[in-house]
């Protein structure tokens, strides 16, 4: 009786988790439709497990996507000046402190794991992650659903096990995001102040770099 009772009950949880799945993969369906960028303000904290040890940056993203490719700029001001200009497959860092811009090419277009959410439909999660609903909570005074990312791709899971993604109610945009690392690292991202279609240049996603500024490409 019990052992019935128990399954009935999963049962149900899992029926209550799917239902409430559904509903917001359709408005990221209907977000994506129209979105075609974003600006916001951005804080960035990184925990490192073996020091225990938070890192926090402060800064803004920008993000215009099309069909083809997108394009993503972060720009940290604080506690450092550091800005990460991210295009396709291609990934600049700029280390004004150092006077140097590292330059990478990951062979694969990066910037869909860079503000995940912003732009990308329900249907895309859910061929690219195992999703499941955690619950309802509360971001700096935002309503919003919690949601458990597992990627389906083997190398990415190798670098990130796991995602979290805080949806708004209200707007159905991200408002936070995490993603676990092996050894019990992980990152948050947090949102705030989110415009989305402004009006952005390709311009606008640039490095603004002085002259003198030395590239490098750090593994060649």
């Amino acid at each position: 009786m019990m052992a019935r009772f128990l399954l009935l009950f999963t049962a149900l949880l899992s029926a209550a988790s799917s239902d409430g799945l559904d509903p917001i993969l359709t408005r990221m369906d209907q977000n994506a439709a129209t979105f075609k960028s974003m600006k916001a303000k951005l804080r960035h904290l990184s925990y490192v497990a073996v020091i225990k040890e938070d890192d926090v940056k402060t800064g803004t993203i920008g993000m215009k996507r099309s069909k083809r490719d997108a394009m993503v700029l972060v720009e940290f001001t604080a506690p450092d000046a550091k800005a990460v200009a991210v295009s396709g497959t291609k990934v600049e860092v700029y280390l004004p402190n150092m006077k140097t811009v590292e330059e990478y090419d990951f062979g694969k277009s990066v910037e869909k794991y860079l503000a995940l959410g912003f732009g990308a439909s329900g249907k895309e999660l859910k061929a690219d992650y195992s999703l499941r609903e955690l619950g309802p909570d509360t971001v700096n005074g935002q309503k919003t659903m919690r949601l458990e990312l597992i990627p389906k791709s083997r190398e990415v899971a190798q670098q990130f096990p796991k995602i979290e993604l805080w949806i708004s109610e209200a707007t159905g945009y991200p408002v936070q995001q995490k993603l676990y690392q092996t050894g019990g690292d992980y990152m948050v991202v947090i949102y705030s102040d989110v415009v989305i279609n402004p009006s952005l240049p390709d311009s606008a996603f640039k490095l603004n770099v002085p002259k003198g500024v030395k590239r490098v490409s750090p593994g060649k």
